[in-house]
């Protein structure tokens, strides 16, 4: 939580300054348990949600960085994690209040996306609190199978938050729900200077079904991709060179990854891998 006092005075100092930008930074530090049976496995992640010209994304900070390095022409960006279950990465048309979720399949580099329709039926109540120094309003709300608990502040627009949270009459600075299984806070807010959002391009929109199909396939063969092309899996020896990957291994612990840490925001959507 030293991110979050880092940052507290600055968002003191400019909150009335920006609350008229229209193209605005704001960070989020996500807390999360990506396992329900490890006691260990709290995470942290700094995510980005960046508003330009009505349009959003929702993304972390190394996802950020990847897009912005695939815009400039450098590659293939930063790569992706193994673990798909790990991917949170939101579009939003803020004029239509449409949302599509992105998936990528790590190593064919495949996108797919999906709608996001589930309402969000916000309910406010009068209960308020101080947040490093932001005076917050409380509402509820569920989402994904999960009740939610919000701060927000109407001294700071637009209505937004992180992920699939918006509609409130004014910024989300904290939510969590009731498992505290996910904790989004607000860490930093400013003005963006950027004239484009270096958002992932192309994909296949697919249905909830399709997306859950995609990910037991996955689940399946993680490397189907590279065997129907015949494409060889190179990892780095220890000694600056190269040498095959053992697909099997490899297969084993994907698949443990995905059985172990499979705490999902939607838990409603979440997948019983075997």
């Amino acid at each position: 939580m030293a991110m979050v006092k880092k940052y507290s005075a600055l968002i003191f100092l400019i909150v009335f300054i920006i609350t008229s930008a229209q193209n605005l930074t704001i960070a989020y530090e996500l807390t999360y348990k990506p396992s329900t049976s490890r006691k260990d496995s709290s995470r942290s992640k700094l995510y980005f949600l960046d508003i330009i010209n009505n349009e959003s994304i929702f993304r972390d900070a190394m996802r950020r960085q990847s897009d912005s390095l695939i815009f400039y022409g450098n590659g293939y960006g930063l790569g992706y994690p193994n673990n798909i279950n790990d991917q949170l990465y939101l579009k939003k048309d803020l004029k239509t209040n449409t949302l599509l979720k992105y998936m990528v399949l790590p190593l064919s580099r495949d996108v797919f996306y999906v709608g996001v329709n589930e309402a969000l039926t916000w309910k406010l109540f009068p209960e308020t609190k101080i947040i490093d120094e932001i005076k917050c309003q409380k509402a509820e709300v569920n989402y994904g199978g999960r009740s939610w608990t919000a701060w927000f502040s109407e001294n700071i627009k637009p209505s937004e938050g992180p992920y699939v949270f918006n509609g409130l009459p004014g910024l989300v600075v904290e939510i969590y729900d009731s498992n505290n299984d996910y904790l989004f806070k607000l860490v930093k807010i400013r003005k963006s200077n950027h004239k484009n959002l270096f958002s992932m391009k192309g994909g296949k929109k697919v249905s909830w079904e399709e997306l859950t199909k995609l990910q037991q396939d996955y689940y399946k063969d993680p490397f189907s991709f590279t065997k129907t092309q015949s494409i060889k899996v190179m990892t780095d020896d220890g000694s600056g060179g190269l040498k095959k990957v053992n697909l099997r291994e490899s297969t084993l612990s994907i698949q443990s990854d995905l059985k172990e840490y499979n705490n999902v925001i939607e838990l409603n959507k979440k997948i019983d891998y075997k």
